[in-house]
């Protein structure tokens, strides 16, 4: 007899979830640039405008589908279709249809909510289409003469971003995934507007950080956080990670790690090689693992709870 396989009914992802994410870094949209995206399990056109402006529109024409994304162009404060010159504004809307004077009522692309804000280019997602419900953070390191150039790197993980977020509240694989002697202790709080988690731990030295530090992790929304570690007064890091959902299997993280002047020669680049060696030891775990809605948690993963409540006011 051959046995049917086993399809677990609770391997389902999670739906994407609401937030701000960030779709590129500003140095690489220069002026009068056309980039293809897909993020959010859909295909959209990111450019920026001759004065300067960043814009997100859905991909497609909609008078014959083409991609604005290859080969369309900037005409001012507008891009133009590469297949029968169609050009949208900023808004969206049709402004030029170089063959008809009459411009039909659906001809209108839909535009995104989108702020450049500490290098990068974000796109606010909803499903339903609501406004932005809160701001992104502007990071203040990133314009202090005390603190270095950014480092940047990204990679693509073959995960939800939710495991990303969750992998930030989650001390006790630290021990187990990333060889740390022990499960450092921690303390998670939520704002008291419910609205901003974060995680407060002394690291101790492991194979990814060098020497014992106390680190405060904030998570915004799921793919939008800072990881701040102070190793000694004035030695300090900033961990500044967005995440951009490609789909509910893949996920493209966005990096950029800083420190103070003083300790630049010391632990930046470390600092960086030590952070790609514990996401490769995270990627063997992600690879391989399926989302649990509910999970059989146990009394030592209280940190794990608080973060599965809190994240629920991101999905509708």
């Amino acid at each position: 007899m051959t046995l049917e396989p086993c399809i677990s009914t609770t391997a389902v992802e999670p739906p994407l979830p609401i937030g701000w994410f960030s779709i590129a870094r500003s140095h690489e949209l220069e002026c009068g640039a056309v980039l293809p995206v897909h993020a959010f399990e859909r295909d959209l056109v990111l450019y920026r405008s001759e004065s300067g402006l960043a814009v997100v529109h859905d991909a497609y024409c909609p008078h014959l589908g083409a991609h604005l994304g290859h080969g369309g162009t900037v005409a001012g404060e507008s891009i133009r279709c590469p297949f029968h010159g169609f050009r949208f504004g900023t808004d969206g809307n049709c402004v030029e249809i170089p063959y008809c004077d009459e411009i039909p009522e659906r001809t209108r692309l839909r535009t995104w909510p989108v702020c450049e804000v500490n290098g990068c280019v974000m796109v606010w997602y909803h499903p339903e289409e609501a406004a932005p419900g809160w701001p992104v953070p502007v990071i203040e390191e990133f314009q202090s003469d005390a603190w270095t150039e950014p480092r940047l790197w990204e990679f693509t993980a073959p995960t939800h971003v939710h495991n990303l977020a969750e992998n930030t509240c989650d001390p006790q694989h630290f021990h187990y995934v990333h060889q740390q002697p022990e499960t450092p202790p921690s303390t998670v709080t939520i704002a008291e507007d419910g609205r901003v988690m974060q995680l407060v731990s002394n690291a101790q030295p492991s194979s990814n950080i060098p020497e014992a530090a106390d680190l405060v992790a904030t998570v915004y929304n799921p793919g939008l956080a800072t990881v701040r570690t102070r190793f000694s007064p004035g030695a300090e890091m900033l961990m500044y990670n967005t995440s951009q959902p490609v789909s509910r299997k893949e996920t493209l993280s966005r990096w950029a790690l800083t420190v103070t002047n003083e300790i630049e020669d010391t632990v930046g680049d470390a600092a960086m090689q030590g952070i790609m060696d514990g996401i490769d030891d995270d990627m063997k775990i992600w690879r391989h693992k399926i989302h649990r809605d509910k999970p059989a948690f146990c009394k030592g993963d209280s940190d794990l709870v608080t973060f599965r409540k809190w994240v629920r006011q991101f999905y509708l």
